[in-house]
């Protein structure tokens, strides 16, 4: 039996988007982070989901410091990928032109994204790997 991929909720993936951003931070460098952001967390809550996160193996710490050094080493393109996956399946029946119909006739989108879009279509998808399409976050 195949074991699934760790899954990371929404409060985890907030963590793990500033790190990507931070490249690397303490619990309290996130933290502010996510205060500018609007999120009123403790302390102790950044550092549970960072526990979580670490566990699960998406981040890594280090110790040379007086204080614990958090990195991702997930990219952020895996975890969109995975998420999207999970979205088509569950959502759209794995049709991807359904999500994109869906995309383009529910949200407002500027001339240059349109055509972004349209030389994305023409040139069609890249394939991933079995590993990388079926694996959930």
């Amino acid at each position: 039996m195949t074991r699934r991929a760790p899954t990371i909720p929404d409060s985890e993936l907030d963590v793990l988007s500033v790190l990507w951003e931070l490249k690397t931070g303490t619990v309290r460098e996130i933290l502010d982070t996510l205060h500018k952001r609007g999120r009123e967390w403790s302390y102790a809550t950044v550092a549970t989901l960072l526990d979580r996160l670490e566990r699960k193996q998406f981040i890594s710490s280090n110790r040379d410091e007086l204080a614990y050094v958090y990195k991702a080493l997930i990219p952020a393109d895996d975890v969109r990928h995975r998420r999207l996956s999970n979205i088509l399946e569950k959502l759209f029946d794995n049709d991807p032109s359904a999500l994109v119909m869906h995309v383009v006739k529910t949200y407002r989108m500027k001339p240059e994204e349109v055509d972004k879009l349209k030389d994305a279509l023409e040139k069609g998808g890249r394939k991933r790997t079995r590993a990388a399409s079926t694996a959930k976050v």
